[in-house]
């Protein structure tokens, strides 16, 4: 229809527009967030506990692209039984600069603008407990989490960055990672760069642990058992740190519809233990008349040297830290324990770790907000078995998320205590204001021997070892 043609019919009307001015943008945005306090009973390790958490939440996406908590749960003994701790609040969650740091524990910051005619730039900033970290292809870092330790909250930094565009007429990036396992500074921390054009990518990874452990001290009072001190940590002695360092190299095959197919190769070295080979193919489909569900699976080969642990920095890293062998109870603790309990730089250093391994994993994942992935990895050499499961649900009628994990000389052996981890998160809205929410799992701790207290003796003696949590409450919340 023209519309210089036509005319109106019927008779202008005349309306007085209104003279006062328009209310500046900012007044009609609003800041979201929710007041919560949590009460729940239930146990941490040996001792029954009531537990409260109080949390302030702050929605800033009208404003900017973030999201912000703070809190911390007060875990307070009912009975105190065997190994004596003496205090009724847990003190060991409250006695390291790292504990009060984390209670920040969530803040994201989730950016995505366009700039030019193809440009665009990517920012995924995620502060507070890392339940999973993963870098590039995974060969040096995957599946970390900095929150495992019953005694040890952590709140940590995982940032991915990514600019994109053209390059002579082709799809072009760089982009850049970046992980602190610990505001404090008592983890992991490391970068990776990478930039990639017309589908082949080059990237540069170099992760380490400035306090990573070498050599642990006996307790004088047990030969079984290792010197624990004050606040229920071991102690070590003489050389300090573990370093890696990889290039990686893949080319992505895709036809931005359907699938994407990246065959990729990492060289690493970790300077004092040895060097491996990671040879890949990691595939993804999309699925769907929406294109909401996408499936993955990636297989991979790996060749390494005596001295070659692949994904040293691994869920089970911030156990194995301090004790690559450990048991579930004291009753496990052989007789030359305290011999033979090494940190995991000199577990790596003195097994022989070479020859051919692999990893095998699948994944799912849906926009909606659930996700589901299961992988397994052997390589030679003691506890070479590694089968690691996730599952997590995010949705407005529930949350929910699940880790299992066992390393051990067989990882298919996933009910054995020894050697495993797991937990479970639930939290149902049952009301506006009222949650409520349920945990378990089965973690690990420095735990003291059976009978032995510690407030009658300084230092003790201890060992890596898991130790149960069970919790149901309800918590109540005021949303604005």
């Amino acid at each position: 229809m023209s519309l210089w043609t036509s005319r109106a019919s019927a008779q202008e009307v005349l309306i007085e527009a209104d003279a006062s001015p328009r209310p500046p943008e900012y007044q009609v945005r609003k800041v979201h967030g929710d007041i919560r306090f949590g009460a729940g009973f239930g146990f941490v390790a040996e001792d029954p506990i009531f537990s409260a958490e109080p949390s302030l939440g702050l929605d800033l996406r009208d404003i900017a692209p973030v999201q912000l908590r703070l809190g911390a749960p007060v875990h307070i003994r009912m009975y105190d039984r065997d190994p004596e701790q003496g205090p009724v609040v847990r003190n060991t969650e409250w006695d390291e600069a790292g504990d009060y740091l984390a209670i920040l524990q969530r803040l994201q910051y989730s950016g995505d603008y366009v700039f030019g005619r193809e440009g665009r730039v990517l920012i995924d900033l995620r502060v507070g407990d890392l339940q999973r970290v993963q870098v590039g292809h995974g060969s040096l870092v995957r599946g970390y989490a900095n929150s495992l330790d019953l005694d040890r909250r952590r709140s940590g930094v995982d940032l991915d960055a990514r600019i994109e565009g053209l390059l002579l007429e082709h799809p072009a990036g760089a982009e850049i990672a970046f992980v602190a396992g610990d505001l404090s500074g008592q983890q992991i921390f490391g970068t990776r760069i990478a930039a990639d054009w017309a589908g082949a990518a080059l990237g540069f990874s170099v992760f380490g642990d400035p306090y990573a452990p070498r050599t642990l001290v006996p307790w004088a009072g047990n030969p079984d058992a290792l010197t624990v001190d004050s606040k229920n940590r071991l102690q070590t002695t003489g050389s300090l740190g573990a370093m890696a360092m990889g290039i990686d190299l893949s080319y992505r095959w895709t036809d931005r519809w359907r699938f994407l197919v990246t065959p990729y190769l990492d060289l690493n070295l970790m300077p004092g233990l040895g060097k491996g080979m990671h040879l890949g193919l990691d595939t993804e489909f999309i699925l769907g008349r929406r294109r909401r569900a996408r499936l993955g699976v990636v297989a991979e080969l790996t060749v390494g040297d005596r001295g070659y642990d692949p994904t040293y920095f691994d869920v089970f890293y911030t156990m194995q830290r301090m004790q690559a062998q450990f048991v579930a109870y004291p009753g496990d603790l052989p007789a030359d324990f305290a011999t033979t309990a090494l940190p995991k730089y000199s577990f790596v250093l003195q097994n022989n770790l070479g020859g051919v391994g692999g990893y095998g994993g699948i994944r799912f994942a849906h926009d909606d907000g659930a996700f589901f992935e299961t992988g397994y990895r052997y390589r030679p050499g003691p506890l070479g078995h590694t089968w690691e499961t996730r599952l997590g649900v995010d949705l407005e009628v529930v949350q929910l998320s699940l880790l299992h994990a066992h390393r051990g000389k067989l990882g298919f052996d996933i009910i054995d205590p020894a050697g495993s981890l797991a937990r479970f998160d639930l939290n149902v809205p049952v009301l506006r204001w009222l949650d409520v929410f349920a945990q378990a799992g089965f973690q690990y701790q420095v735990r003291r021997a059976d009978g032995e207290s510690a407030a009658a003796r300084q230092p003790a003696g201890g060992f890596v070892g898991g130790g149960g949590l069970m919790l149901l409450g309800v918590a109540g919340k005021f949303g604005w």
